[in-house]
């Protein structure tokens, strides 16, 4: 079984709904379904079929007429209008007209402007619905069943059911054809009864018309007497009307010239009004969003400077602690220092030579003792004389011996102090330099640090100026993008609006659009719009191309002879008083000729379209000047109104074309300079870009050259540490040389005394017995060896004590020394664990401190960007401030001027209006 045929041929879609891109739907034979997953669009077809069939918006899912129109998305810009085309198999003439394929169309612009379509012709929705209804399908509750309608159907009641019934049975058609009808008869009827009324008013006019007919045809003799006087009279009147003639001619020539001088003034200083007007109307826009960019900037700048502060006072309290360990570290390395001094002197030695000297007077005292016991019990005296002389010349012998290994000693000790001293001058002289290198490193660190700062400065500059640019740059950008869309969509329309085939025929033959360089007052373009009526869309085009539009002439259209109409054709001199009544008329109520308000016409074709056509101000003054109209003429408003002669009225709405066409033209103007200015900014912005490159790259080097200030830095403490090290190391070795010179040259004196007095004991002149040597009797207590031993024993008691005094007074010392030694190892143990302990707070406050640091300088960055964006941001607000106040300085200068050249104009009319009357009533007569 073949499948039926189908009667929905396609459905091409553009821009409706979520259909963006131009879309075709080819229906086949059969039952055709679409599927598709939730939200893809499904329910838009049928939106689209009811909607290209007429439907106002009940069961669109739309509050707005523009919802249907495609409203944009983040990847595409929105559409300046929705175009849906139905194609409908019409082979077996269900709808009346003699097509086997119709074309339904409907498009709807942003503006409000709606338009169907009939095979691509322009026709009335009232025509649409009518041939709709021809065919049963306007307002037919089962041309589009949507779910539940079948199950509603059966849950009617009998008396709800019947409509359907009838809807389907074809009567609800002719019920409403019969409502139109009666509701027609009734208008007809009111209209009989209106002109049974005129008649009855005319009746008694045309019975006194007829007695005046009789009585002109009784003295139709006597005119013909008169005929001759006022042909001679005339003639007479008519050489002196020509002059008069002549002269009104002359004048209306220099009225119409002033006339166009001061419409030219007029148009000057309108596009400079408008022009100063747009750049008001765009810096109001600029100051609105660099006020608000301005007040985000202060806010952003307000809360960076409180975020300084803290970071800032943090860096300072880390700081203050930071010195607090500092300064006690110095204290602890001080009593570290003084430690390790205490610790790095000699310990005082026990000195043996003095312990032996000790010992050995010790020694000769026993035997000084047992030799003065021995005196007292026996009594030899030679024999204990020749013993103490023996005794003191070892004793003096084992002096020099000692005094000279003393003195030895000490000659040895003074040559490695000298060469002590020589290595101490030389670690000062290290030390000295060390010192100076570092110094001099601390200098260039801290010079490095200050082109550090400088450089990262000038790179905060450059980049908040490059982030200055680069905001700048993207919003010339955003405005250009937004000016050529809004230029790309009503070039779209206008296109749309002007793509019929044979206006493009027309062109490619060489004729030129009508509006193709029309320049018009905008405030009448609405009005030229509704006097030209479609051939507005027409192109101009000579009537010897008309054969070669070929097939494009099919399609239909309209289309503008280049040709102007014969100049000798005038019309009669009745025909030429009713174009004066009507032009009387007009200037009355305030109005004028149509063509007037044409400023340049390159195809000349608007004078001969205008010809016939008149403007008012308002309807009611058009209703009242149109029995003063000649036949064929009529009358525009500027609103866009137009009433015929014939008692025609056509009321237009909705976006003017030439509207239009200005404010493209104005936008692609306004979007070029944007693109120009985009441009210049974007040099800025490359500009600032490198400098930003630069600064960073003198950044980078500043950085490079303080780390290697640093490093020198430590590298010369660490040579300055060591020569330190070595100065106290070669002053340790000093001291101790000459301590050890200090104590050789007392026991070398101490020697010395001791020896002295020795020899001066063993002296000739002092020996025991020499004045005596005839003494006699036994060695009792006062003879000579008692005497000599017991001096001797004197003497040696007194060397004993004072080598006891020394030895205590050494061993003393000695004490002392170790006890200072004991207390230095605790306090320098103490002291390394306070400085680790010390080191440790101090890594961990540089440590904070370099946090803080770096958070505070790029806070201290962010904050002058902040203040150069702010103060740029200001200077652009007080710019745009002074650039507007010049503007409006300037725009009401042409304001003045456009009023001036609005009265001159106004007064060359007038003047130029009188001279055309009065030439017309000089030819009249």
């Amino acid at each position: 079984m073949t499948a039926p045929r189908a009667r929905l041929r396609a459905l091409r879609l553009s821009g409706f709904k979520s259909f963006a891109e131009r879309t075709v739907l080819e229906f086949g034979p059969g039952i055709s379904a679409v599927i598709g997953p939730n939200g893809s669009g499904k329910s838009n077809l049928a939106d689209a079929l009811r909607w290209a069939l007429g439907e106002q918006g009940r069961s669109l899912r739309t509050r707005r007429s523009e919802d249907v129109i495609f409203a944009g998305s983040a990847k595409r810009h929105a559409t300046g209008m929705a175009d849906v085309s139905l194609v409908v198999d019409n082979a077996d003439r269900l709808l009346p007209v003699d097509y086997g394929e119709i074309d339904f169309g409907r498009r709807l612009f942003r503006s409000g402007e709606n338009e169907y379509l009939l095979n691509r012709q322009r026709i009335r929705l009232r025509d649409l619905v009518e041939l709709l209804d021809s065919a049963n399908l306007a307002d037919n509750a089962f041309l589009f069943i949507g779910q539940g309608m079948v199950d509603q159907a059966l849950s009617l009641r009998p008396e709800e059911r019947r409509p359907l019934f009838e809807e389907v049975a074809g009567v609800r058609r002719h019920e409403r054809r019969r409502r139109r009808a009666e509701e027609q008869l009734l208008e007809a009827e009111a209209n009989l009864a209106r002109v049974r009324d005129i008649l009855g008013e005319l009746r008694p006019q045309a019975r006194r018309l007829a007695a005046q007919a009789e009585q002109q045809a009784a003295r139709s003799s006597a005119a013909d007497d008169f005929a001759a006087a006022i042909v001679a009279s005339a003639w007479w009147r008519f050489r002196e009307t020509a002059a008069g003639a002549a002269s009104a001619h002359e004048g209306l020539e220099g009225a119409r010239g002033a006339a166009d001088e001061a419409l030219t003034e007029l148009r000057a200083a309108e596009e400079a009004a408008a022009s100063l007007a747009e750049r008001l109307a765009s810096r109001a826009a600029d100051e609105r969003r660099l006020r608000t960019e301005l007040d985000e900037l202060l806010v952003r700048s307000t809360e960076l400077r409180l975020a300084e502060g803290r970071a800032a006072a943090d860096l300072e309290a880390r700081r203050r602690d930071l010195a607090r360990l500092t300064a006690e570290r110095a204290g602890a390395e001080e009593r570290l220092a003084e430690a390790r001094r205490t610790l790095a002197l000699p310990a005082p030695e026990p000195a043996p030579v003095a312990d032996s000297a000790l010992a050995e007077v010790e020694r000769e005292l026993a035997m000084a003792e047992a030799e003065l016991e021995a005196v007292r019990r026996s009594g030899e005296r030679e024999a204990s004389l020749r013993r103490m002389a023996v005794a003191r010349a070892a004793e003096v012998d084992r002096l020099r011996r000692r005094a000279a290994d003393t003195e030895r000693e000490l000659g040895a000790a003074q040559a490695r102090l000298e060469t002590a001293r020589a290595v101490l001058e030389e670690a000062r002289r290290e030390s000295d330099t060390a010192r100076a290198r570092l110094a001099a490193s601390e200098t260039h660190e801290r010079a490095a640090e200050a082109a550090l700062e400088s450089a990262r400065g000038a790179l905060q500059a450059a980049e908040a100026r490059l982030a200055a640019r680069m905001t700048q740059l993207g919003s010339l950008r955003a405005r250009a993008e937004a000016a050529e869309t809004r230029a790309a969509s009503l070039a779209a329309g206008l296109e749309a609006d002007a793509s019929d085939a044979m206006t493009a025929a027309a062109v490619r033959l060489g004729g030129r659009r009508l509006t193709d360089g029309l320049d018009v007052d905008p405030a009448f373009a609405p009005a030229v719009e509704a006097a030209l009526d479609d051939a507005i869309r027409a192109a101009v085009l000579p009537a010897a191309d008309l054969d070669g539009l070929g097939e494009a002439a099919q399609a239909g259209g309209s289309l503008v002879l280049a040709e102007a109409p014969d100049a000798h054709h005038a019309g009669s001199t009745s025909a030429t008083r009713e174009v004066g009544r009507a032009l009387d008329a007009v200037l009355g109520a305030g109005g004028g000729r149509l063509a007037d308000v044409v400023r340049r016409d390159p195809s000349g074709a608007m004078a001969t379209l205008l010809r016939a056509v008149l403007w008012v101000p308002d309807m009611a003054a058009a209703l009242a000047v149109r029995s003063a109209l000649p036949a064929g003429w009529r009358v525009v408003t500027p609103a866009g109104d137009m009433v015929s002669a014939e008692g025609v009225v056509r009321l237009r709405r909705g976006d003017s074309i030439l509207a239009r066409r200005a404010e493209y033209e104005r936008l692609a103007a306004a979007a070029a300079a944007l693109r120009d200015d985009a441009g210049r900014a974007a040099l800025q912005e490359a500009e600032a870009r490198t400098a930003a490159e630069y600064a960073r790259a003198a950044a980078d080097e500043a950085r490079v050259a303080l780390d290697a200030a640093r490093s020198a830095r430590r590298a010369t403490e660490d040579s300055e540490r060591a020569a330190a090290r070595r100065g106290e190391a070669a002053g340790r070795e000093a001291a101790w040389e000459e301590a050890q010179v200090e104590r050789l040259g007392a026991a070398l004196e101490r020697e010395r005394q001791a020896l002295a007095a020795a020899e001066n004991e063993s002296a000739p002149d002092s020996q025991p017995g020499a004045g005596d040597a005839t003494g006699s009797g036994p060695a009792g207590a006062g003879s000579a060896p008692h005497r000599a031993w017991q001096d001797r024993l004197d003497q040696l008691r007194a060397r004993r004590d004072a080598l006891a005094s020394e030895a205590r007074a050494e061993a003393s010392r000695r004490q002392q020394a170790a006890e200072a030694r004991r207390r230095a190892e605790v306090a320098l143990a103490m002291e390394e664990r306070h400085l680790a302990e010390l080191d440790e707070q101090a890594g961990r406050l540089m440590a904070a401190e370099a946090t803080l640091a770096s958070q505070t300088e790029r806070l201290a960055g962010e904050v002058a960007g902040a203040r150069e964006l702010e103060e740029q941001a200001r200077a652009a607000v007080e710019a745009l401030g002074s650039e507007d106040a010049a503007d409006r300085e300037q725009l009401a200068g042409h304001e003045r001027a456009a009023s001036a050249a609005r009265e001159r104009l106004r007064l060359a009319e007038e003047r130029s209006r009188s001279a055309e009357v009065a030439e017309m009533e000089a030819r009249l007569q």
